[in-house]
């Protein structure tokens, strides 16, 4: 079986209640070791694989790439996430990375 890694996003704003900001911690993402999202029947296919992570998401290159994220996911920690989808098309994430582990 491949081992496979959760990635959770950091919490991002989502509404602002008598000024106070509200906090909303997005899904985290399964991935095999493979680069492959699981549960594709929940993301509905948008979201095909990782490619790697960004340092930054306004600088468009890859930081780290999915195979070296995947022998040490500590690494994908604070950086944000890169995917393609079945057609080819990637998606740089606006959220860092909040932590990273083996599931499995």
């Amino acid at each position: 079986m491949d081992k496979l890694i959760r990635l959770q996003p950091s919490p991002r704003v989502d509404n602002i209640v008598d000024g106070r900001e509200m906090y909303q911690l997005p899904y985290p993402y399964t991935v095999a070791e493979d680069g492959k999202i699981a549960n594709q029947d929940f993301w509905q296919g948008e979201m095909f694989a990782v490619i790697g992570f960004q340092q930054d998401p306004a600088v468009q290159r890859i930081d780290l790439w999915w195979k070296d994220a995947a022998e040490d996911p500590q690494k994908a920690v604070g950086m944000y996430l890169v995917t393609t989808s079945r057609a080819g098309n990637w998606s740089v994430h606006d959220t860092a990375i909040r932590d990273a582990e083996v599931l499995a």
